[in-house]
């Protein structure tokens, strides 16, 4: 074993201190930016609707778009179809979206998607979209949901706060899955939720 001289070990420690420096200085430029939906610039942005579905809707696609957006002028609507028999039923809202639109991306999801068994993480959403039978996420970010509480989320009294805060509410992970099929941990609610 090789033994090194003080001078060396006093490089050894700057080098250190150094090198952790730098990596929180070059961690701390990467945290996440808060998002403000109110800001000046943000409230101009349309919310999409992105809705995937069966191919037995494909001679209807005019008249889906049709009605989506005549139930909200305002929102953009994009269309896609499933290759297989049905997409998924879940349901994606992002933090920006107003009550009004969530009920109604809820009531599209009824409709045109069986209803709603799984939420998406908010996290991993664009801010301005409502996306119905999403693929592209894993299945780890979506959280299965009951019909009671897809009536909690649908009630109209609802303010867009309070709509946003209950669907955070039921798309929060409750348990995680372990490996190798070893069943699931629950996870505890951090303080102060």
């Amino acid at each position: 074993m090789m033994s090194l001289s003080r001078p060396q070990w006093g490089r050894i420690l700057i080098l250190s201190i150094s090198f952790f420096a730098l990596f929180s200085e070059v961690a701390g430029a990467f945290e996440k930016e808060v998002y403000d939906c109110n800001a000046a610039g943000n409230r101009e942005v349309l919310t999409t609707i992105d809705l995937k579905l069966s191919k037995k809707y494909k001679k209807q696609k005019a008249e889906i778009r049709e009605e989506v957006k005549a139930s909200n002028e305002t929102m953009k609507v994009r269309l896609a179809f499933f290759p297989f028999l049905d997409p998924p039923m879940n349901l994606a809202i992002g933090k920006c979206v107003s009550a009004e639109e969530g009920r109604l991306a809820i009531k599209t999801a009824t409709t045109y998607n069986r209803g709603v068994g799984f939420l998406v993480m908010q996290e991993l959403l664009p801010h301005h979209w409502v996306r119905i039978g999403l693929t592209d996420l894993a299945e780890l970010a979506w959280v299965p949901v009951a019909p009671e509480d897809m009536a909690r989320l649908s009630d109209p009294a609802l303010s867009t706060e309070a709509f946003q805060s209950v669907y955070r509410e039921l798309a929060t992970l409750k348990e995680r899955k372990l490996p190798f099929g070893m069943g699931t941990k629950q996870i505890e609610a951090a303080e102060g939720k």
